[in-house]
């Protein structure tokens, strides 16, 4: 029999053992629970992560879509191209590199700039690959492969470069491409290279998603270190989509070379004379290395400015759209020069600028037309009422000029249409009131966008009295009706909508709009809802500008019984000539500085007999319409008829 002391002790013991049993329990436990916890929930966490340690993906760039003429001739494609990367890793001496590098070949520093850019924005330790320079010469990727052994961090990636076979013929229409960046473009992709491009202006912009394609991904493998040790294509590119577009580039072509011409005479600059003159002119910024233009007086000027249109009217269809400057979209290509783009950007005459579709200017007389429709639809007038020209109209204290300073004498609608009488306008104008001359105007197209496809298209200006006061807080005035009668004043339009105005007269049933696209427009378009006989009757005075004894482009008619032109000419004053000035004798256009000479316009279509194609010319401070615009479109037309 254990004593009491015994038995206490024996307790202690089992209490102990029980006590350790059950902490060696739950020991085991814990070490089961987390080797289970280890190898089956969090299994899939760290395989993941081991996956990212392995491998890393890289956009791949598309093959860009063409952008094509309705003949299929190319505007914009591409070529093979190199560009230089650096397969990146924490454990390379970038700068070394670089510097090795550039004792090689050139590189610019906007490229090495947004090189360091990339570099720096670089927050893992994963490798990558980072463009070092694009568009290498066949020159530079020769040197740099002979030396190869000694930039093994460095490879070339087979490229595509964008190039523009038409160059500055259809700059303004193609536009070009840039690389991406979130701040100046709305399209959200997302790319981790530094060499992917999207459309920055033009078609190339409006089209930019269906030309860009579908991006492939490259997945690279990679050692613990950051070294790539395997590359493979994880998802195929898809080429972007070919996009046709109406222009003509046959007479497109055509249409640059006569218009920058304008009634002045090209001349060889291999003459040591002229190239002499050259150095001399400061306003010389657009000649080729080749020919330069001379004025009547033997001056040498720049190519014409402004902007020519032909449109299809039954279609709506461009089929030539310049704007004069332009530009060559090749430059974007290649690694743009400061300069050259300062040159481009401040340029006074404004390169850059798609006068056809953004540039604004005063009609001028290419209005009447309206303001005679809008007299007739609202049954103000009949075509024989008649008003009387003796020069200039008195409203006030203010006169109003007509061009004609010794008057036209008591006309009709069509001879005042037919001589461009401004008497006969100004009295119309106060009779049928600026707000119903608005209507008209935005009736046949003026004063709106169009769902064209380029952007930035600018509305201009079809002023009424509502429109004035909401501006200026201020009453309209007759007189400022007399000058919107005129195409003058507060009125501004676009080339565009000037060609889409003539379109809807010529066709005189319905409200074409203006596309760049083939083949777009096959729905019926809305109604133009004016009477075919007022209709009819404009179109006989358009036919009479250019046909009739008195019509103000009679000299230029395009001189075959099969097609004729019918049209209107207008002048554009850009500077008020005081009374005291017309007392003393205007000075003639050519003998102004040309900043104060006139804007020249002519508007029409061809054949006048049956209607096909319209067509707006303006020249910027050409002097007058009749003399300079309008043999520009007759000789437009002769191209476009085989005459």
């Amino acid at each position: 029999m254990k004593s009491i002391s015994q038995r206490n002790l024996d307790k202690t013991i089992s209490k102990r053992f029980f006590l350790l049993s059950i902490f060696k329990g739950g020991v085991v436990g814990a070490i089961g629970w987390r080797f289970f916890d280890l190898q089956m929930i969090e299994n899939r966490k760290y395989e993941k992560l081991s996956d990212n340690n392995q491998f890393n993906y890289h956009m791949i760039a598309p093959e860009r879509g063409r952008i094509l003429d309705r003949k299929m001739r190319l505007l914009a494609g591409n070529m093979d191209g190199f560009s230089l990367v650096l397969n990146w890793n924490k454990n390379i001496n970038v700068e070394l590199i670089i510097k090795n590098i550039s004792s090689v070949i050139n590189i610019d520093q906007k490229d090495l700039n947004n090189f360091y850019k990339e570099i720096n924005s670089n927050n893992n330790d994963f490798a990558k690959e980072i463009l070092i320079t694009k568009n290498l010469s066949q020159k530079d990727v020769s040197k740099l492969a002979v030396r190869s052994i000694e930039f093994p961090e460095v490879s070339f990636l087979m490229t595509k470069k964008r190039f523009y076979p038409q160059g500055i013929i259809a700059g303004h229409i193609t536009g070009y491409i840039g690389p991406y960046s979130e701040k100046n473009t709305k399209t959200k992709i997302k790319p981790n290279t530094s060499w992917l491009e999207v459309g920055k202006s033009g078609l190339e912009k409006f089209f930019d998603k269906e030309l860009r394609g579908k991006f492939g991904r490259k997945r690279n493998e990679v050692t613990s270190k950051g070294h790539i040790v395997a590359s493979q294509i994880y998802e195929n590119t898809i080429s972007g989509n070919d996009i046709q577009v109406s222009l003509d580039m046959g007479l497109q072509a055509f249409a640059v070379e006569r218009f920058e011409k304008g009634n002045n005479a090209l001349v060889s600059i291999k003459n040591e004379n002229i190239k002499k003159q050259i150095e001399k002119t400061k306003n010389i910024n657009f000649i080729n290395n080749d020919y330069v233009y001379k004025d009547k007086k033997n001056r040498i000027v720049n190519p014409e400015s402004g902007s020519l249109i032909v449109m299809d009217i039954e279609n709506g269809e461009l089929i030539c759209c310049l704007s004069s400057p332009g530009y060559d979209p090749n430059i974007f290509s290649n690694d743009l020069d400061v300069n050259v783009w300062n040159n481009l950007k401040n340029n006074s005459r404004a390169p850059l600028l798609n006068r056809s579709m953004s540039g604004v200017y005063p009609p001028g007389s290419t209005i009447k037309m309206a303001v005679a429709l809008a007299a007739l639809e609202n049954g103000i007038i009949d075509y024989n009422t008649k008003f009387f020209c003796d020069g200039a109209k008195k409203l006030g204290e203010s006169t109003f000029h007509c061009w004609a300073k010794d008057g036209h004498g008591k006309l009709n609608l069509i001879e005042a249409i037919e001589q461009s009488c401004d008497v006969y306008f100004y009295e119309l104008g106060l009779k049928v009131g600026i707000d119903k001359i608005a209507l008209m105007m935005k009736r046949l197209g003026l004063g709106q966008y169009y769902n064209v496809e380029i952007k930035n298209m600018s509305k201009g200006v079809v002023p009424n009295i509502e429109w004035k006061l909401k501006r200026d807080g201020l009453q309209w005035s007759m007189g400022e009706t007399l000058n919107a009668s005129i195409g003058q004043g507060y009125l501004l339009t676009t080339p565009l909508q000037l060609t889409t105005m003539i379109a809807r007269i010529a066709n005189g049933k319905f409200s074409v709009t203006p596309t760049l696209m083939v083949n777009k427009n096959k729905n019926r378009f809305k109604d133009l809802n004016i009477n075919p006989q007022h209709i009819d009757f404009i179109k006989k005075s358009m036919e009479r500008v250019v046909k009739g004894n008195n019509g103000t482009a009679k000299k230029y008619q395009i001189g075959s019984k099969k097609v004729e032109m019918a049209g209107k000419t207008g002048t554009v004053q850009v500077v008020r000539i005081s009374e005291a000035e017309r007392e003393k004798g205007l000075i003639k256009n050519e003998d102004r500085p040309w900043k104060r000479r006139d804007h020249a316009l002519f508007v029409g279509y061809a054949p006048a007999s049956k209607p096909k194609y319209a067509i707006t010319v303006v020249v910027e401070h050409g002097g007058s319409g009749s003399s300079t615009a309008a043999p520009i479109a007759r000789d437009i037309f002769k191209y476009i008829f085989k005459i």
